[in-house]
């Protein structure tokens, strides 16, 4: 009979020796020591695996265990002493033999192996050893978990041999097997981010073993909270799960089973949404008891959905949501709301939600029952947010009398609700219900007929601009620059009747410390934003002095090294807007004063070439547009022109624009009188011509449409056209022309600019006629081009010709 034996040095503490026979083994004499004293009685046949200490008397060295095998040999033992000893050649042991098949002995052995220094076979023989005795009775684990060896078990688990590891993961999932006071212990003494750190071993059986071990402990209640807590652990197993590669299948499958004990954890539920599982969340919410509805719901509410979940979770999760609105408690329709708003946010959820009847709910929430006002708030979050998808107002119907979105029943609720005491909260969120609706041209009408219908309309929008709270009052004046352009000059009307304004939408940046605010950069904008023609307004700005505030505010910012950020620019721009709508109203006397006083024409000019904002240039392009066509009848003879000596402002000093103060100026060809850029805002003087040009090659057409409105101020019929046409040949601005056109980029400049190129024939087009792109220019007008443009190139192609 072949078996393998190892000898244990420790046992002798507590075993006793007595049979010392000599056999040979790889062709050396050695002793045999035997480690248990047998009775006096005759031996039976061996049938058992019997344990030796093996120690080679001709090594001087301190004796070393061993593994050896062994041939075994039943024999009859005599009773005589003497009969003790016999040699063997390798293939035979004669001896007397030794039975040793006591569980307890055999877990006190291996519990001595394993407490001492040991080699990694010797290791793993006590824990096969260990691994037999536990499969036989259950009653074994008991004396095996008695005896002390789980903590030397799990001190194991960081070896460096894998196959201890292995070995000793397969060892401990049996000992835990079933018994939920085994796994309490290993709870409190084993650091469960080890076996998660062995999920990723590149041993395979390390992996597999710990997948068991895991999924053993993943079915004792205590322990799944304590595996969920460990940082990434979930994540690891997410993404075994999904790891579909060959070869990874059991593992797939293991790490499915663990996520699912999981489960019985709903933070562990929230983990696995949070690490982008959702599935278990949907499901506890659809399946779950109330109290489980509503704390899924409320994880569906904290948590960020990302992309590829976000359909999964509408599709499924919204009926049940909207149905505990509908049915549930104070805490369920909180927690409900709260996921449906999260939700909403993503836009193409919208359709989803739609067809799920969301809106009708949404909107009695809002206008019809009496509820606290933070659901109110949820419900029109929700509502703002399907709106700003994209939705068309008209088709979204918000009752069962067929009202929809765009119609007065909620515009006349709105800004009853706006009228109220509301949350801020609240009203932000009906604000932005309010810029929703005015993206649709229908809705816009609607709201415009009720502001203009009821006087408290209009004035609880201006009043919003003065509430404490900032972001109402950016999220109001928002709504009015979408509301500008159909009832501007109401909304100056009633803005110049509120105390305090307009001057205090105007803040001013700190020279010392600058830095532009949301709310300053919106308020700005707000003024700009309004027609630009309405006097009262420019009247009520320029009795506040605001003017030389803004430019000094201009220039700081140009000259400070301001940080560029978007609320930085817009606040430019609305500075620069507020400018320019002084330059529509120069038939009145003061405002006229006040563009010559403060040189507009050089602001305007220096802003259109050294900002890079397309905004600015066009707000610049339109400004002295305005400012040059006043230039001819500014613009004086030479014998009625009576010089007057100004005083230039500081300000203008600082900002290096350019002044005619004790200078008299030429006769200007083109107005045939004194010009000068602040007095009669000549742009020829400011030397604005050739920055406008540099516009034409903007890629923005409003910008290129104002540079050239701004230029054919120039080609007027009260000047002298052939000097105006020979003074923008010098800048090759037909070149200018010619590109904008066969670029095809500008549409709604084509009729000007073939006007222009007729303009230039009329006025010297010997010079015009040579140029190349002439005439194919000219050749797909008439082509391509509609009626008036036609009759224009082929008129100017037949001078051409001539």
């Amino acid at each position: 009979m072949e078996t393998k034996c190892l000898v244990y040095p420790a046992a002798m503490e507590f075993l006793t020796t007595k049979h010392m026979p000599e056999i040979t083994v790889d062709h050396k004499q050695v002793q045999v020591q035997t480690l248990f004293s047998l009775p006096n009685e005759e031996t039976p046949p061996v049938t058992k695996t019997e344990l030796y200490m093996v120690t080679d008397e001709s090594s001087p060295k301190k004796p070393q265990p061993q593994l050896i095998t062994i041939i075994k040999t039943p024999c009859q033992s005599s009773q005589a002493e003497d009969k003790s000893s016999s040699t063997v050649l390798c293939s035979q042991v004669s001896e007397r033999p030794l039975i040793m098949d006591d569980p307890i002995t055999r877990i006190k052995i291996s519990r001595a192996a394993l407490s001492g220094p040991c080699s990694e076979n010797m290791v793993i023989e006590a824990i096969n050893n260990l691994q037999s005795i536990c499969t036989r009775t259950p009653y074994n684990k008991v004396d095996i978990q008695s005896a002390g060896l789980l903590p030397l078990l799990i001190k194991f688990l960081e070896y460096k041999s894998k196959n201890i590891r292995s070995s000793a993961l397969e060892l401990l999932r049996l000992l835990v097997e079933d018994d939920e006071n085994a796994k309490e212990v290993i709870g409190r003494t084993l650091d469960l981010s080890i076996i998660i750190r062995m999920l990723s071993s590149r041993h395979k059986a390390v992996r597999y073993e710990s997948l068991l071990f895991l999924l053993e402990l993943s079915r004792s209640q205590p322990l799944c909270k304590k595996i969920g807590l460990i940082p990434g652990g979930i994540l690891m197993l997410i993404s075994i799960k999904y790891d579909h590669r060959p070869g990874n299948s059991f593992s797939s499958v293991k790490a499915d089973e663990i996520l699912r004990n999981l489960e019985s954890c709903s933070e562990n539920i929230k983990c696995m949404a949070e690490s982008g599982l959702f599935v278990p969340l949907v499901d506890h919410l659809i399946k779950g008891s109330d109290e489980t509805q509503i704390e899924m719901a409320s994880y569906l509410g904290d948590i960020i959905l990302g992309e590829y979940s976000q359909k999964y979770v509408a599709q499924r999760a919204s009926p049940v949501l909207l149905k505990l609105i509908r049915r549930g408690n104070v805490a369920a329709r909180k927690s409900a709301f709260r996921a449906l708003a999260q939700i909403s946010s993503y836009h193409p959820n919208t359709k989803i939600l739609l067809e799920a009847g969301i809106m009708l709910i949404m909107a009695n929430e809002l206008f019809t029952t009496r509820n606290h006002h933070e659901s109110k708030t949820e419900a029109a979050v929700i509502l703002a947010n399907v709106l700003e998808s994209g939705v068309e107002p008209e088709k979204v119907q918000v009752n069962t009398h067929g009202h929809t979105m765009c119609s007065d029943y909620v515009v006349y609720n709105i800004f009853c609700m706006l009228r109220n005491s509301n949350p801020d909260e609240l009203n932000v969120t009906l604000i932005r219900i309010m810029s929703c609706l005015t993206k649709s041209s229908k809705s816009t009408a609607t709201i415009v007929s009720v502001v203009k219908e009821t006087e408290e309309a209009i004035y609880t929008l201006i009043e919003l601009i003065n509430n404490p709270r900032e972001e109402v009052r950016v999220a109001a004046m928002k709504l009015l620059i979408e509301l500008a352009p159909f009832m501007g000059h109401t909304l100056c009307e009633r803005l110049c009747k509120t105390r305090g304004q307009p001057e205090n939408l105007i803040e001013y940046p700190n020279s010392d410390t600058i830095r532009i605010t949301k709310k300053q950069a919106v308020s700005v904008n707000f003024l700009s934003k309004l027609p630009h023609d309405n006097l009262t307004l420019n009247l009520a700005l320029l009795s506040r002095n605001v003017v030389p505030k803004i430019l000094e505010s201009i220039y700081l910012m140009q000259t400070n090294g301001m940080l560029t950020t978007r609320d930085t620019d817009y606040y430019l721009e609305g500075l620069v807007g507020i400018l320019v709508r002084f330059t529509s109203t120069l038939y009145q006397p003061q405002v006229m004063l006040l563009a010559m006083d403060n040189s507009l024409t050089s602001v305007f000019t220096e802003l259109l070439i050294k900002t890079s904002s397309n905004e600015i240039k066009r707000l610049s392009a339109m400004g002295l547009e305005n400012l040059s066509s006043q230039t001819v009848n500014l613009s004086k003879a030479p014998q009625s022109e009576k010089p007057k000596l100004t005083k230039v402002s500081s300000l203008r000093r600082s900002l290096s624009f350019s002044s005619s103060k004790g200078k008299r100026a030429p006769v200007c060809p083109v107005h045939r009188g004194i010009c000068s850029s602040d007095k009669t805002f000549c742009l020829i003087e400011a030397k604005a011509v050739e920055g406008l040009l540099h516009c034409l090659r903007n890629e923005k057409a409003e910008v290129v449409e104002a540079a050239l409105s701004a230029i054919c101020t120039l080609i007027d019929e009260k000047l002298d056209l052939e000097e105006s046409v020979k003074m923008l040949s010098q800048w090759n601005a037909i070149d200018y022309v010619l590109k904008v056109i066969n670029e095809n980029k500008h549409e709604g400049s084509r009729q000007k600019l073939f006007w222009m190129i007729d303009m230039f024939f009329e006025n010297g087009g010997v010079d015009i006629s040579r140029n190349r792109m002439l005439r194919p220019t000219l050749m797909n007008a008439i082509d391509n081009g509609d009626v008036n443009i036609s009759q224009i190139a082929e008129k100017i192609l037949r001078q051409c010709c001539n």
